[in-house]
């Protein structure tokens, strides 16, 4: 970020395919995956999250009040950071976090969005969720595209909305998301299939014209929590000397 000449905020986003968004909390029983602008300032999302010792606790409720003050201290920062830019200018980030709690056998999914100066954590209970950019794979679950079946809306003259609940409701024909489940897939499919989704959604954007916004080699993470807490941890991209290849 720096200002023109007449004092104006001027942002310029910055990417890095070698930027590693996808991390653990410091005792690995929780994990996150950062999506959007990845700055609280002198540090990012990341690693902050890294350096937080997340609460493991088993009631839900509980557990949300845990990760909203961990999401405050968060906001705090940024706040700090844009503090001379128009709220209305600041970028928008999307954390999916992973929680996990004694005596749960599955992990809790949480959503905490970043845009304007107050954060908004909601809980996940889809069963796969996308985060950031995924309107190329988006059709591949769902057999449609939000964009196209809008315009068809229009075009029949028929009220958005209702026809957005139509495509939302279980039909005869069942749709690829409602035949995956994921409770009781692998471990290793789990992570086939989050991998092939990126690949497909970095894939369409390379050939397709306009701005990339994902890219570089994937990193991938599982929060395990049975039998026992434990996080898996399989990089796209590690350290290396510049020189080699």
């Amino acid at each position: 970020m720096g200002y023109d000449e007449k004092g104006e905020a001027i942002i310029v986003p910055q990417t890095y395919d070698n930027a590693t968004k996808i991390v653990a909390d410091q005792w690995r029983t929780a994990m996150v995956a950062v999506a959007g602008s990845a700055t609280l300032g002198k540090m990012s999302f990341m690693d902050y999250f890294a350096s937080t010792a997340m609460p493991t606790l088993s009631d839900h409720d509980q557990q949300g009040k845990a990760l909203e003050g961990v999401v405050q201290a968060m906001a705090a920062l940024r706040a700090e950071y844009w503090l001379d830019v128009p709220v209305e200018r600041w970028p928008v980030t999307q954390l999916l976090v992973a929680t996990s709690s004694p005596g749960v056998p599955s992990p809790m999914l949480w959503e905490a969005t970043f845009q304007g100066k107050e954060p908004k954590v909601e809980v996940i209970t889809n069963r796969v969720y996308f985060g950031g950019t995924f309107n190329r794979v988006f059709p591949l679950l769902y057999g449609y595209e939000m964009y196209l079946m809008s315009a068809i809306a229009a075009e029949l003259k028929i009220g958005e909305e209702d026809f957005l609940k139509v495509l939302g409701r279980k039909l005869n024909v069942m749709k690829a998301i409602e035949q995956i489940n994921p409770q009781v897939m692998p471990i290793q499919d789990a992570m086939d299939l989050a991998y092939f989704l990126a690949t497909v959604q970095i894939q369409m954007e390379r050939f397709l014209p306009g701005e990339t916004a994902c890219g570089g080699p994937i990193d991938v993470m599982v929060l395990k929590t049975s039998p026992v807490t434990e996080v898996l941890w399989h990089p796209g991209k590690q350290l290396h000397h510049p020189g080699s290849q």
